[in-house]
């Protein structure tokens, strides 16, 4: 993906705003928004905003979240890919479902650019590497320094096998020449549960929106970034290419997408929508509190970014050595 596409992507201005048209009669009955993640994490806190603000747009029709986080939002995928194409049925997919699915495992059940009508993008989150207070470490140098005197005894939690987060962790281990063990579980509440109860994993690498609370609070200790530049809401971690890993890169995105039928006018309804709903000033500012970078884009524009994307995460899987145990 060019840097002037994420760049474009990530404005939130009126210029990628889709005309604000309404789809006659739309929606005739519930909207339910999927999203491929259990309560109580990053997606499921997304998805809840995404289904309010649409709401409103929508004169206080229901949209209702559904939550399928199983299988890195394979069953979420499918079951859109397979839904009517009357704009009724949406997903709230993320990088792991338009993008990483298809690197670790060529035979998913569906296929992103073929089965899916791309609406637009809603935001992108830097991955922040926090540990244990405990643990001593408060930089990804003494970090590197500790797991390479102490081959395989510390440990990763991770939202499970395959996500953009497990693939930090094996990035960090492939570039700085570590052991870490990777210990998955099913979705980032889980996952978060055991680290601040220090039960058996001593760091994760979490979006900012769920470790920017445990942050603040001490409960845990940010010391660097994934992405490509500081994070707004932590702006005194370093990127981990700052801290001497060259082109450490990942971040997880989410997006809205409908069966791939939908009727182009129709789509193009909901995208007007969904930017109005998510430009909305307590909609976005919830985002920046939550540490996201808002998203905004015509849905020509989200197509061509995901179509970017595909081989850029194939070429991150890898590089990183991941599999999908």
């Amino acid at each position: 993906m060019t840097i002037t596409r994420r760049a474009a992507l990530l404005a939130t201005g009126g210029l990628l705003a889709a005309p604000a048209v309404r789809a006659q009669g739309f929606p005739a009955r519930n909207v339910t928004l999927i999203v491929g993640a259990p309560p109580g994490g990053t997606a499921d806190a997304l998805g809840r905003l995404v289904a309010r603000g649409l709401s409103e747009e929508w004169g206080g029709a229901t949209v209702v979240v559904d939550n399928r986080g199983t299988a890195g939002g394979q069953l979420a995928a499918e079951t859109v890919a397979r839904a009517a194409p009357d704009g009724h049925v949406l997903l709230l997919a993320n990088t792991n479902v338009l993008a990483i699915n298809h690197a670790l495992s060529p035979r998913q059940p569906y296929d992103t650019m073929r089965d899916f009508a791309f609406v637009g993008p809603v935001a992108n989150w830097p991955l922040v590497l926090a540990v244990r207070p405990d643990l001593g470490i408060s930089s990804p140098g003494e970090l590197i320094a500790r797991a390479k005197a102490q081959p395989g005894r510390l440990n990763a939690a991770s939202a499970g096998n395959g996500t953009a987060m497990h693939l930090a962790v094996a990035m960090l281990n492939r570039l700085a020449g570590t052991e870490i063990t990777h210990v998955p579980y099913r979705g980032s509440g889980p996952a978060m549960n055991d680290m601040l109860a220090g039960q058996g994993v001593q760091m994760i690498f979490e979006p900012t929106a769920t470790l920017l609370g445990p942050i603040q609070s001490g409960a845990l200790r940010g010391i660097a970034v994934a992405g490509a530049r500081r994070a707004a809401a932590l702006p005194e971690l370093p990127t981990l290419s700052e801290a001497g890993l060259t082109g450490f890169l990942v971040t997880q995105y989410h997006g809205v997408v409908a069966p791939a039928a939908t009727p182009v006018p129709l789509v193009a309804s909901i995208n007007a929508a969904l930017n109005r709903a998510m430009g909305r000033a307590e909609i976005r500012e919830r985002l920046l509190a939550l540490g996201a970078e808002p998203m905004s884009a015509t849905p020509g524009e989200f197509a061509a970014f995901v179509r970017e994307e595909i081989p850029r995460w194939a070429e991150i899987v890898r590089l990183s050595g991941a599999q999908n145990d």
